[in-house]
């Protein structure tokens, strides 16, 4: 009977000890899946170790083609509109001296002639008072008026001689009339516009036959023979760029299509890029032309050794770049200054050696997410 007992309580003990170890290890496996599955849920990066080394490239800049003179014209009177030598469409080329439209100025001229016959008619009302006073220049003031043309311009009105001849055309109201005149002529020259250079029509705002009023923009035009190409270039490298510095261009897929000279840098700074604005002054390869608003590639090739790393595209955000905190496994925006950009990536400023620089995208970032690293 004792050894009944004994039995039951061995197997008693055995089972117990048996489901206590079973639960342990239950315990162990899933807190290692606990961890595992922790661990896989962190989002993964790819990164780069940053080793700055010295590399010396051409500065590489991308510019819009712009005419170098862009001119709004508008009307300086008032009434219809009228072509000129040249259709009123986008696009229309002409040449200096084109007179690109009119305002109708039938009335302008009837006004001017009447005014010009009474201008007429106050000289020879004086003529006799001259004889008299002034017999010397009587020959002078009748040849005067024998060569107003109510059709020709105004001549110009004969010099006096003596303080008292000019007093005396003032008082006969002379002086005032001859300029009210020359005036009106004046006015009726802003009846014509012509091309003050050879280019084309960019925009046009009002349709022939329209009334206008002085100020009404009538079109826009541009000088198609004369370009200048803006370029933002780093401030790090600003140094190096001088006037006169040359620059070839080439379309976005790698075709020369000019050569130029740096004429002007700005002396203002984009505080967001953190660059200056160089001007170049294209010259067109033979068999070439250029148009505005072409996008171009600009190189320059100023021979100087940069100190930083290169990385890829995709790795640039807005001028930043995420670096990997090892501590505590989040990452951090940091700000660079590109300096060259070719088919290996972006060459870049500002990274210190040792750092790790993701190289890829970064998707929903904040500065608490914890990342797992893949080193490349």
């Amino acid at each position: 009977m004792k050894l009944r007992h004994i039995l039951i309580i061995i197997s008693f003990v055995l089972i117990n000890v048996l489901i206590l170890f079973a639960l342990l290890k239950s315990k162990n496996d899933n807190a290692k899946h606990k961890a595992t599955t922790n661990k896989t849920e962190l989002p993964s990066v790819i990164g780069i170790k940053v080793k700055n080394k010295n590399e010396s490239f051409n500065i590489e800049a991308y510019g819009e083609v712009i005419a170098y003179n862009t001119v709004n014209v508008s009307s300086e009177t008032q009434g219809k509109l009228i072509k000129g030598k040249v259709e009123l469409k986008p696009g229309v080329k002409f040449r200096k001296g084109d007179l690109l439209f009119k305002i109708k100025d039938t009335e302008a001229i009837y006004n001017i002639r009447a005014r010009k016959s009474g201008f007429m008619n106050l000289i020879a009302s004086i003529l006799p008072d001259i004889k008299t006073d002034f017999p010397n220049e009587f020959d002078k003031w009748n040849t005067y008026l024998n060569s107003i043309k109510l059709n020709q311009t105004l001549p110009i009105l004969p010099s006096w001689k003596s303080n008292k001849e000019k007093v005396f055309l003032s008082n006969r109201k002379i002086l005032s009339e001859y300029f009210t005149l020359k005036g009106a002529e004046e006015q009726l020259s802003k009846h014509y516009v012509n091309a003050p250079f050879s280019g084309a029509i960019k925009t046009v705002s009002v349709n022939e036959h329209s009334i206008v009023n002085p100020g009404t923009k009538v079109m826009t035009i541009v000088q198609t023979s004369n370009f200048e190409i803006p370029l933002a270039i780093p401030l790090i490298q600003a140094d190096v760029v001088k006037k006169g510095t040359k620059v070839k261009l080439y379309t976005t897929s790698g075709h020369q299509k000019a050569t130029g000279t740096v004429i002007r840098i700005s002396d203002v700074l984009d505080k967001k890029t953190q660059s200056i604005t160089v001007y170049v002054k294209p010259s067109v390869l033979s068999g070439e032309h250029l148009i505005e608003g072409e996008y171009l590639k600009a190189e320059l090739n100023l021979g100087k050794v940069y100190l930083g790393f290169r990385i890829p595209f995709q790795a640039v955000n807005n001028q930043q770049v995420y670096i990997y905190q090892k501590q505590d496994s989040t990452l951090k925006l940091k700000t660079i200054t590109i300096l060259n950009e070719n088919e290996k990536g972006v060459f870049v400023n500002g990274l210190n050696d040792g750092e790790i620089v993701i190289t890829q995208e970064v998707f929903n970032y904040t500065d608490t997410t914890k990342y797992n690293l893949i080193i490349k």
